[in-house]
């Protein structure tokens, strides 16, 4: 599979974080520790350009590192989902803790986004092929 590890950074809390990697038609989106509107407004800047390519159908949604999002990142993920429904595409969410598991649910984005339980890269290919 084509991959693009992406060199665009945000910082956050000091520290540099890669925003996404691209494999194929897929992304895959580092949620950063706090999603608000901050975040998410860096975080739309600097996907808009991937997202914008017909490539692109598959979106992942990485909350490895995330403790906290507020409705701002729930937002994000909800015109991400429009945007890749509208081609066919669908969205998905890995490493989900306990914490971020209860917002998820409660906001509803279950109904548009499978989670990926493992969080593994292979599973997330997997995904994609599936679909």
């Amino acid at each position: 599979m084509n991959r693009f590890f992406c060199a665009f950074y945000f910082v956050t809390g000091g520290l540099k974080m890669n925003i996404y990697e691209k494999m194929g038609d897929t992304i895959i989106v580092y949620m950063p520790r706090e999603v608000d509107d901050y975040a998410a407004v860096k975080i739309t800047a600097g996907t808009d350009g991937v997202f914008a390519e017909e490539v692109v159908r598959h979106a992942i949604f990485d909350f490895g590192r995330t403790t906290f999002m507020d409705s701002s990142g729930i937002g994000l993920i909800t015109r991400r989902y429009r945007q890749l429904h509208d081609r066919g595409g669908s969205v998905g969410v890995i490493n989900v803790n306990a914490r971020m598991d209860r917002i998820l649910l409660m906001s509803g984005i279950y109904r548009i986004a499978t989670r990926l339980d493992s969080g593994v890269r292979d599973e997330a290919e997997d995904w994609t092929d599936k679909i």
